[in-house]
């Protein structure tokens, strides 16, 4: 019954998707379904649904993708990412190389909304080589999360690797051949393709024009990362520079035009740049996952399959899927796997399992439809919800082939 009740929650979610129904109504429409066949009473369901909207990070997240939202817009339309872009395509020369390196050192930032702090530049380097909203999407989210599991500043590696009682440099070596393979594949079936534009060539003009049309980015980067500010309010101020950055050319001193660019923008960009419905998708997935914790339907079915007599290695790689899948919340899906099966992995291959079980759960996680990069990213380049993921399955499910392969022949 517990599988039944996610699937058909999952199912009423992805159709809603489909049709292009705003996502938060489709993440509200599937905790519906957990309400009644769950059943949870409504006192629960109040409680749960007050809980995550009044959990700090649900709060956090909320203003952040509707500040991102303004700063994209702004420097979209003040023509600052047209100067990045061109810049860069100066100095490189390929968009798919920048591409590739910009969303991946966006990896880095664990923020909230992060992906979507690539987007806009993906939009505009997307435009250059003729792909769609869908394709966009995909790179976006690809190279931003294949190096999850490598990388031993994301939360959820040092989730698994403390819940192990291993370092996370040692679980990080494990997934090495992991995240080699998910970049090959990424390269080869993504950006490959792609027509390829020439040479760049350096010129300290073109770095000094891109770093001053991305320095309300740098500066929030710089602030978040360095100087340690809470990301909230280094988006602000990364949204005030943005208002002044690059001022428009014009009679009269500098100070005047700034002043004129900063009133002329928050009176033509501000209102525009907020996304509501953004925040919606935010509350209505926070929502979704605090009904499931809170109705237990993943642990009763974890602990159902377990007890069927089921190989490990098969169970390694599809529950913590399924649970990724399901929750879309990376953390929660590497603490609720690796606590079913640590007790149960033998030394001889304890970190084989530790790792497969990680990456299975990152490769669910990466495609899952209440995933919020996935949903925030999508509903940002207005993609289509299934064609997506034509460009969202094949490099996960090939990191997850490699991780069993190598499992498999240490033992599991």
């Amino acid at each position: 019954m517990e599988i039944l009740t996610i699937i058909i929650a999952i199912a009423v979610i992805s159709i809603m998707g489909i049709k292009r129904i705003n996502i938060g109504l489709a993440m509200l429409a599937g905790s519906l379904v957990l309400i009644i066949m769950a059943p949870i009473s409504l006192p629960q369901a109040f409680a749960a649904a007050k809980s995550a909207l009044a959990n700090p990070d649900t709060i956090v997240l909320m203003g952040s993708v509707l500040l991102i939202g303004v700063l994209s817009y702004i420097l979209k339309n003040s023509r600052a990412l047209e100067e990045t872009v061109a810049s860069l395509l100066g100095l490189v020369g390929d968009s798919r190389w920048i591409m590739a390196l910009l969303t991946s050192i966006f990896s880095a930032l664990v923020v909230p909304g992060g992906a979507m702090l690539a987007a806009p530049i993906n939009d505009e380097l997307g435009d250059k080589v003729e792909i769609g909203p869908e394709y966009k999407t995909g790179i976006s989210i690809i190279f931003r999360h294949i190096w999850y599991v490598y990388l031993p500043i994301i939360p959820s590696l040092l989730t698994a690797a403390s819940l192990a009682g291993v370092s996370p440099k040692a679980l990080a070596a494990q997934n090495l051949p992991v995240l080699i393979a998910g970049v090959i594949a990424a390269w080869f079936i993504l950006l490959q393709p792609l027509p390829k534009q020439g040479r760049g060539k350096w010129s300290s003009r073109a770095f000094l024009r891109f770093l001053v049309s991305l320095l309300p980015l740098l500066v929030l980067v710089f602030l978040y990362l360095i100087c340690g500010l809470h990301f909230l309010a280094a988006l602000a101020i990364g949204v005030l520079l943005a208002l002044v950055n690059m001022p428009e050319k014009g009679e009269g001193t500098l100070f005047s035009r700034v002043t004129g660019t900063f009133f002329s923008r928050v009176k033509t960009m501000i209102l525009p740049g907020l996304r509501w419905q953004l925040a919606l998708a935010v509350a209505g997935v926070m929502i979704f996952k605090e009904l499931l914790v809170s109705s237990g339907l993943i642990n009763g079915f974890a602990e159902n399959l377990v007890s069927q007599g089921i190989p490990m290695w098969l169970l390694l790689t599809l529950l913590p899927l399924f649970i990724g899948l399901s929750t879309g919340f990376h953390e929660a899906a590497t603490a609720i796997a690796l606590s079913i099966f640590i007790p149960l992995l033998p030394d001889k291959v304890f970190l084989a399992g530790v790792s497969l079980t990680y990456v299975a759960a990152t490769v669910g996680y990466m495609l899952s439809p209440m995933h919020l990069c996935v949903i925030l990213t999508r509903e940002y380049f207005d993609a289509k919800f299934a064609s997506t993921y034509r460009y969202l399955l094949p490099v996960p499910f090939i990191m997850l082939a490699a991780a069993l392969i190598i499992g498999i022949t240490r033992g599991l």
